[in-house]
């Protein structure tokens, strides 16, 4: 069962360490890393983020999970006044290339130096395994044979859910990262079932069923940790500043590319700042 596999991989990858880090959001993938570890009987710390001055679902929530299973809680604040040097340092030494990792990676930049712990257990890249983006949802849900490509394509990638930025942080603060969903027994586990056997008769059912924890919690369906902190908007203010706007774009996303291919082509940004 799958939540076997998750307490092996954990077992397997926490090298002896028994305090343990889980980075929480308000949704099932973060929470099965939270519930596994405490069944294994480590000392765990959930940890979580919110905007400085704004308090998030993904905050709120667990926070309410941790304080109901008697888990300490951490939520770390994230300010906006550093926007700007934040933006240049992913650029330039995080390999933020996309706007995703931009506004995925922000966050942690925060999080990382506030956590203790050595080993930090991560839910990343888990929404691969359901297909429920708005992309998968469209196109590739409805056969086994094109959801098994959009999954192999997703975990083939070279930066999945950039768990890359995280790997840097990881290392820049001497933690040890475990991202099980990225485990492939994990993905040879999920590819053996189409998309209703996963998410039927309710989203991630597959995995929700292992957890009775789950039973006694009312959570959102699934919502990407961007969107849910409200992120893009404030990196949408980016545009109105000529220092990280550097050809007049009307959307973030092009300037993010702009900024990856100055990386890409000079090797520093130094002579842009």
């Amino acid at each position: 069962m799958i939540n076997k596999l998750l307490e092996t991989i954990i077992q397997e990858e926490r090298n002896e360490n028994s305090d343990i880090a889980v980075l929480l959001s308000g949704g099932v993938d973060s929470n099965t890393c939270l519930f596994t570890s405490h069944k294994l009987h480590l000392s765990v710390h959930g940890y979580s983020f919110h905007i400085e001055g704004n308090p998030t679902y993904d905050s709120l929530k667990a926070q309410e999970v941790c304080e109901k299973f008697n888990i300490p809680f951490t939520s770390i604040a994230v300010p906006i006044d550093n926007l700007v040097e934040d933006f240049k340092m992913m650029a330039h030494t995080m390999n933020c290339k996309k706007k995703v990792h931009f506004e995925c990676t922000w966050p942690f930049l925060y999080m990382f130096p506030k956590i203790k712990e050595k080993v930090i257990i991560s839910g990343v890249a888990a929404d691969g395994h359901y297909g429920l983006s708005k992309k998968a949802m469209i196109h590739f849900k409805h056969t086994k044979e094109k959801f098994d490509k959009f999954r192999s394509d997703y975990f083939n990638s070279d930066n999945p859910a950039g768990v890359r930025q995280l790997e840097l942080l990881s290392k820049k603060y001497d933690k040890i990262l475990i991202a099980p969903y990225l485990n492939k027994k994990v993905f040879d586990y999920f590819i053996q079932f189409d998309w209703d056997g996963i998410n039927k008769p309710y989203e991630k059912h597959l995995i929700r069923q292992h957890y009775p924890e789950f039973d006694e919690l009312k959570l959102k369906k699934h919502l990407n940790l961007q969107l849910v902190a409200d992120i893009p908007t404030i990196f949408e203010k980016l545009l109105d500043n000529k220092e990280i706007n550097l050809y007049n774009r009307k959307r973030i996303m092009d300037v993010c590319r702009d900024w990856s291919k100055i990386v890409q082509s000079k090797g520093t940004l130094e002579s842009f700042i």
